[in-house]
């Protein structure tokens, strides 16, 4: 039996059409919650350990094609890590690897063409949109 891999997804990696072109034997199984972290933009999306909030994520079934090209494509291990995480997918709790950038990147505005990506990934998944407008606003308080 094979064992199933999975990858949460926070970014570019929520847009169908972008996950497609990487990873075309990539599964979307829907929208789940990231518990103890928010998102956090350093020009590309990230995220951060926040002990009392959670996030919005898609949650992909992938092969190890698709992490190599994941991986090529994240700049592993270089500019984005890996670590696991779990969520709740339909009542199951599930091991899933998420990217995170490395921690040498400042807080920075995301380009207009890489947000659009984003916010489309976010409405193809049922994302609520507040997420990226709530990490947009601590940017420019902390910027």
């Amino acid at each position: 039996m094979i064992k199933q891999k999975y990858m949460v997804a926070y970014g570019m990696n929520t847009n169908l059409s972008s996950m497609a072109t990487r990873c075309p034997a990539a599964q979307s199984l829907g929208k789940v919650t990231l518990p103890g972290h928010k998102l956090s933009f350093k020009y590309f999306c990230d995220i951060e350990a926040a002990p009392d909030r959670e996030m919005e994520c898609v949650l992909w079934n992938i092969t190890e094609a698709c992490e190599q090209s994941l991986d090529a494509t994240e700049g592993y291990p270089d500019f984005y890590g890996k670590k696991e995480v779990d969520v709740t997918h339909r009542g199951r709790k599930i091991r899933a690897m998420i990217y995170y950038m490395t921690g040498r990147d400042q807080p920075a505005q995301p380009s207009e063409s890489y947000l659009n990506m984003v916010t489309q990934g976010y409405s193809e998944h049922n994302i609520n949109i507040m997420q990226l407008v709530t990490a947009l606003e601590e940017l420019i308080t902390c910027g």
